[in-house]
């Protein structure tokens, strides 16, 4: 009699709890399934970096995906909570950073159409590419980075400690080296966007 009120009392419980678990399982696929598509679906960012009408297909790519990007981490903490806390700031860190570069790409873009300086570089046929290219190129490196990156430490398993708390590390000081360099690249392109905008790069 005993058991079975316990039984009674506690399965409610047990199977919400199962509930859960089967649930942020499916979201962390989901969420894994995501991070692998995404970059096709950016293919076209590297166009911001061109003095062609490429520019153009990259900025539609960027408006079309920030947001769907931004959601990432909207997703991510749906299920974060049954990682590891390690494991959950190393992928939460990266998600985050891909939000902050598709903001300073979105600037980039806001900077070159304010100005019309993107239309009149491509009627000067000579230029191939924008000023800022090289952080451009950059930031859509990172970009790519941090979805590989966000992938690679939310499929790892604890089952090795040892292995897994290795490349925990090997990720978070991935994370700081590739925050200083976006810092101070966007830093440098800032200055460069407000001085005067551009010195094109000729073919």
């Amino acid at each position: 009699m005993v058991t079975l009120l316990v039984e009674y009392a506690a399965k409610p419980r047990l199977e919400a709890r199962k509930d859960r678990v089967v649930e942020r399982m499916r979201l962390r696929r989901q969420l894994e399934a995501r991070l692998l598509s995404v970059p096709y679906d950016l293919m076209y960012l590297y166009g911001l970096e061109s003095a062609t009408m490429a520019w153009f297909m990259g900025a539609q790519n960027l408006e079309d995906m920030s947001e769907e990007c931004g959601q990432l981490y909207v997703e991510f903490g749906k299920f974060s909570e049954g990682l590891p806390k390690r494991q959950r700031d190393v992928v939460g860190g990266y998600l985050l950073q891909l939000s902050s570069t598709l903001i300073a790409l979105q600037f980039h873009v806001f900077m070159y159409k304010q100005t019309g300086i993107i239309g009149q570089l491509i009627q000067d046929h000579e230029v191939t590419k924008v000023g800022t290219a090289d952080h451009i190129h950059m930031m859509v490196d990172t970009v790519y980075e941090c979805l590989a990156g966000a992938y690679s430490a939310l499929v790892l398993s604890p089952g090795r400690p040892v292995r897994y708390m290795r490349r925990i590390r090997k990720f978070a000081q991935h994370q700081k080296k590739m925050a200083a360099r976006f810092t101070n690249n966007f830093g440098a392109a800032d200055a460069e966007s407000a001085t005067a905008a551009d010195t094109p790069v000729s073919g």
